[in-house]
């Protein structure tokens, strides 16, 4: 038995029977699938071969280190079903190597691109039945890194866990529908010099209080702002971006997260789409047309990109009690990119970035 297996309660979390999904009412979250893969790799940094087991939950001590100190960080994949009823994953090899990049800051072992790449594979073929019919959704992949080692020092883990867990999912907001959001200006989401370019567990719990305010008031989502409340960083759990005048214009910091569907949008507009990309730090005043931009005026179109997301346009933004109002349908550039991003994915249009694998 591997050191992962003997972790897993198997068979203690009971997966949800196929014949009470409805595809169509399909959620963030909520459906559980029957199998969970991974591995666990000792001080020596060498992880154990993947392992596949019912679903179950996780023994780890009341002091392991991702308990106390925080040391985990995790991805997030999609593996979309095409007409052709395959089903595809999107750049797995990009997420490995944010993975490994976030491993090293955090110092946690980090699995390798062979492994990762076996990890993610075998975990959707053994959910396969759970991946959602061609346009209903996908079936969202959430691969974890943490460090379970007990210590009460704030020191790293000796022992790291690697786990994939998988979840039918819709879309986190209707690629049709234009979202609401409020600029910021309270909380900030990433220090300077911080972490705020891993994708840790511990970036998200404290935009939570900020992003319900917002909900309550009828938000859907934040805008957070640099250090200096000057330029925008990210879209709570989302990378920003926005057309003017023609110019794709993507918000670039140190602290942000380096989105791989922001990657991806911009390659399809540069290689594909013929759209000239500025990758910047964007200002506020820019996107909003204030002060040395006021004769330019707001953004013709805004939307947020990531692995949930997919690429959400943004109907208003908020900033400091006035709306800044950026149309009432969807664009047509946000629609364009959404439809080759979407249409690469889903093998509908050819994939000359070779991102796509095909599960067999």
């Amino acid at each position: 038995m591997s050191r992962f297996e003997s972790m897993v309660q198997s068979g203690t979390i009971v997966p949800t029977a196929l014949s009470a999904i409805d595809w169509n009412k399909l959620g963030f979250g909520g459906i559980i699938t029957p199998f969970i893969g991974g591995s666990v790799a000792l001080s020596d940094g060498i992880f154990e071969s993947i392992s596949i087991v019912a679903n179950g939950n996780i023994s780890i001590p009341p002091l392991a280190c991702c308990l106390n100190y925080g040391q985990e960080l995790f991805e997030g994949m999609k593996a979309n079903r095409g007409p052709d009823g395959r089903i595809r994953l999107f750049r797995i090899d990009a997420n490995a190597a944010r993975m490994a990049k976030g491993a090293a800051r955090f110092m946690l072992a980090a699995p390798s691109e062979e492994l990762y790449r076996k990890a993610i594979i075998e975990t959707v073929k053994a959910n396969a039945d759970y991946v959602p019919p061609y346009g209903k959704g996908a079936l969202y992949v959430r691969p974890i890194l943490a460090g379970v080692g007990m210590t009460l020092n704030p020191a790293p883990s000796d022992t790291t866990i690697f786990l994939v867990t998988t979840v039918p999912v819709g879309m986190h907001y209707k690629g049709s529908s234009m979202v609401s959001i409020k600029v910021e200006t309270d909380f900030q989401r990433a220090a300077a010099k911080g972490t705020g370019w891993v994708k840790a567990a511990g970036n998200y719990a404290p935009c939570f209080l900020p992003t319900s305010e917002a909900k309550h008031k009828g938000f859907d989502d934040l805008l957070f702002l640099n250090q200096t409340g000057t330029h925008v960083e990210e879209v709570g759990t989302a990378n920003f971006a926005m057309i003017k005048h023609g110019i794709l214009y993507v918000a670039d910091s140190p602290s942000i997260l380096p989105g791989i569907t922001r990657d991806s949008v911009m390659r399809i507009a540069r290689e594909l789409l013929d759209i000239e990309v500025v990758f910047a730090p964007l200002e506020l005043d820019r996107v909003l047309g204030l002060k040395e931009f006021a004769g330019e005026g707001p953004a013709d179109e805004a939307f947020f990109t990531g692995t949930a997301a997919i690429i959400s346009p943004i109907s208003n933004i908020n900033y400091e009690g006035k709306d800044y109002c950026l149309g009432e349908n969807v664009g047509p550039f946000a629609t364009k990119l959404r439809e080759v991003l979407l249409g690469i994915q889903t093998g509908v249009m050819p994939d000359p970035f070779d991102w796509v694998t095909i599960i067999e």
